[in-house]
């Protein structure tokens, strides 16, 4: 009974230091996803239109 108390309060304390870890660095991840479809769609436009 113990090992499942012990491995319940571990998986939970994962989950949260897995969220708080998330939340961090969701911001710096959707910068960059946004800055890389942006140069994408200026380089499309480059290669379109321009050249």
């Amino acid at each position: 009974m113990e090992d499942q108390l012990i491995y319940y309060a571990v998986a939970i304390v994962a989950i949260i230091i897995a969220l708080i870890l998330l939340k961090r660095f969701v911001g710096c991840l959707f910068r960059t996803i946004v800055t890389v479809v942006l140069i994408a769609i200026l380089a499309y436009i480059y290669f379109m239109y321009i050249k």
